[in-house]
């Protein structure tokens, strides 16, 4: 499918702000030395020469993507003012800083804290001076003519709010193409806009009208058949969100940026974008490759013990379903009689007669574990996600489940800190689409820092 104008802009965005504060972070530490050793040369405590902080901005750089990042400033935001663009570049300076300290701590290198805070401190002007000339290059290599074009699912007064309120956005209103109906007696028009047809006519819609974001006005719709829908549209680069109500609001994830202050939460597929994937991996690599090293010996020492209780191979392996459907071989320490079925339900209770007295320990210490990351830094699974399924229970998944699909599958997850076994599949399905939905790196940090805490408990570990 051609993108429309809007979603080819939102890319060649995406990749233009990478490339501005690429450029941004080596004149924000020029600005930084110059001040620190020409104008305020008499301030004492600095006696660093310039090939020492030359080292290290390949590490800031990587610590300057995981910041900007997780604070949203690669995902292009229609309509965003200079107000909001300050606020979350404040907010991913921060996380900058903080990293920036933290990684000061672990290399044991004392640099200067004087030049750390001038560094963030320059770097607020500069970036958005450079992301500005991003904003004005990325319009000229991708002009726009018309603003989002925009295709409301429903024709009641939640619908009608919906475009009202986007008539009162300042500056170019977004165009709205029309509505679709959920009803089976619908009104030729809405405030004006034309009624263009019914559901099942959506996708096509969506294509032939080269829509760039669809939004589902209608509360009486059925939510498992608003994500069917969005699975049979779900090949081209469509935003989907839900007009919802204030009680979502509290329990979900809510996006009040676009649509004058309306509740807005995004829905279905979202692709984070390349910098997220590729950062993302990076992480897995260089996370799973340490902690194989540092704990390497102790899956040694399991192994042996294994191995010494001829209880079977101390490897468990069973085929997996991963991203995009592509099955892979998972690998965990045997914490089961060899003569349990491979493909039997999983235990709920540490009293399972099924597993072993080694396994009841490895399972409580989540050390069975430890195999997976082999997996991680393979490629095939990746740090947070969600648990890859077996076969069987995929062949059974729905259209909207398959979604689960759409990323790699996870060593941890939000499912395993807010509950594990201790929850039941359906639950788990919606913590997953919950991942999905909202993916970033800081949440993946987030994430692996309660698993840690989840583990220490042993809550629903068995």
């Amino acid at each position: 499918m051609t993108l429309a104008p809007v979603r080819k802009y939102d890319r060649v965005l995406s990749m233009l702000l990478v490339l501005a504060d690429m450029v941004a972070l080596p004149i924000s530490f020029l600005l930084t030395w110059f001040t620190r050793t020409i104008i305020l040369f008499d301030v004492p405590g600095f006696y660093h020469q310039f090939r020492v902080y030359q080292t290290i901005i390949p590490i800031v750089a990587f610590l300057w993507l995981i910041s900007f990042a997780g604070a949203g400033m690669y995902r292009p935001r229609r309509d965003m003012g200079s107000l909001d663009e300050v606020q979350r570049l404040m907010k991913a300076l921060f996380y900058l800083a903080v990293s920036m300290m933290a990684a000061n701590y672990l290399m044991k290198q004392d640099y200067s804290r004087l030049m750390l805070f001038m560094f963030t401190g320059f770097s607020l002007p500069v970036t958005l001076f450079f992301r500005s000339i991003a904003r004005k290059v990325a319009r000229r290599l991708v002009w726009i003519s018309e603003e989002p074009r925009i295709l409301v699912v429903g024709t009641g007064e939640v619908a009608a709010m919906l475009v009202n309120a986007m008539m009162r956005l300042p500056g170019k209103h977004p165009e709205v193409v029309g509505f679709i109906s959920t009803v089976s007696s619908p009104p030729d028009s809405v405030d004006g806009f034309p009624v263009l047809g019914s559901l099942d006519m959506l996708g096509e819609t969506v294509g032939r009208l080269q829509v760039d974001e669809v939004f589902f006005a209608a509360p009486e719709m059925d939510r498992s058949s608003m994500l069917d829908l969005i699975s049979a549209a779900s090949d081209n680069s469509v935003h989907y969100s839900l007009v919802t109500d204030l009680f979502e609001i509290a329990t979900g994830s809510t996006d009040f940026d676009d649509i004058s202050r309306l509740p807005i939460i995004e829905i279905g597929h979202s692709d984070p974008g390349i910098v997220h994937r590729v950062m993302k991996r990076l992480m897995d690599i260089v996370v799973s490759l340490v902690l194989i090293i540092l704990l390497m010996p102790l899956m040694v020492a399991v192994w042996v013990v294994l191995r010494l209780s001829r209880s079977g191979s101390p490897v468990f392996t069973q085929t997996r379903v991963g991203l995009r459907g592509s099955r892979f071989t998972l690998y965990k320490f045997r914490t089961m009689r060899p003569d349990a079925a491979e493909y039997e339900v999983a235990p709920v209770s540490m009293d399972d007669s099924r597993i072993t007295s080694i396994g009841r320990i490895l399972r409580r210490t989540s050390l069975d574990e430890l195999p997976q990351l082999f997996n991680v830094l393979s490629g095939r699974m990746s740090l947070v996600g969600p648990r890859p399924d077996m076969p069987f229970i995929v062949e059974r998944y729905s259209s909207w489940q398959r979604h689960r699909l759409d990323v790699k599958p996870g060593l941890t997850g939000i499912w395993q800190i807010m509950g594990r076994k201790e929850l039941p599949l359906h639950d788990n399905l919606e913590y997953d689409f919950y991942y999905i939905r909202n993916q970033s790196l800081m949440l993946d940090f987030a994430i692996l820092l309660r698993t840690a805490a989840a583990i220490v408990r042993g809550r629903g570990a068995y």
